[in-house]
């Protein structure tokens, strides 16, 4: 008896510190719950940072090339060389990877066959592509922030002997410049590796390899996604 009573005299004075430890326990797990803001409607922890879209536009100029492949002769080589303007609609804070939507229209400058020009016969020919790919952005010390992707392409082009559908992948790289708080120089390059069958030509002038590169000079006006850092204070 006196063992037992020893021991219940022993968890009694014991009792108050484990009290003790929960409520600390207790009270810092309350006050972790304040320091978040929940959202009343979802109930799950309010979005700090809330994406958002900004919009780039600019010149553009782009070079196509699609090859038939001969075998007891040279390749025949059809390149076209255009320029245009751009449009670009693109999301911020969006996790993990941002997105980019660019909408161009160009007018052909020259067509050459083997390198030969060819003279024009339509005046009101034009092009436009679309390009959607995600972003991976980074930065270098703030100065200059870098834009990789990976997406897809698609280009309509209404030439002199053909319409022409291409569709393929498209790979994009490009350099933010932060010239002053809301204005952002963009330098922009992508290329693609199409299937240049989907036109008019697929019967009589099918190709065996469809690319094309772009260049953009662009710029953005944003007061949404001002420029902590810039050039111009």
């Amino acid at each position: 008896m006196k063992i037992l009573y020893s021991v219940l005299m022993f968890l009694f004075i014991l009792s108050p510190v484990f009290s003790d430890e929960t409520e600390v326990v207790q009270d810092d797990h309350i006050t972790f719950d304040e320091n978040l803001l929940i959202d009343d409607k979802t109930g799950f922890p309010l979005i700090q940072e809330k994406p958002y879209i900004v919009f780039n536009e600019g010149l553009t100029t782009a070079w196509v090339t699609r090859i038939i492949k001969k075998e007891n002769r040279s390749n025949f080589v059809f390149t076209d060389f255009m320029a245009g303007a751009y449009f670009a609609i693109e999301t911020k804070n969006m996790q993990p990877l941002d997105s980019i939507i660019r909408f161009s229209v160009y007018y052909p400058i020259s067509h050459k066959f083997n390198k030969v020009p060819q003279a024009k016969k339509n005046m009101l020919n034009f092009a436009f592509d679309l390009v959607a790919a995600p972003l991976l952005q980074m930065n270098m010390w703030e100065y200059v922030r870098i834009n990789l992707g990976l997406g897809l392409h698609f280009l309509y082009q209404m030439g002199d002997r053909w319409n022409y559908i291409n569709l393929g992948a498209a790979c994009l790289a490009g350099v933010e410049l932060p010239v002053a708080k809301r204005w952002t120089i963009l330098l922009n390059g992508n290329g693609s590796w199409d299937f240049g069958n989907l036109g008019t030509n697929r019967d009589m002038e099918p190709y065996d390899s469809v690319w094309q590169y772009q260049l953009d000079l662009g710029v953005r006006y944003s007061r949404k996604s001002e420029n902590k850092y810039s050039y111009i204070h």
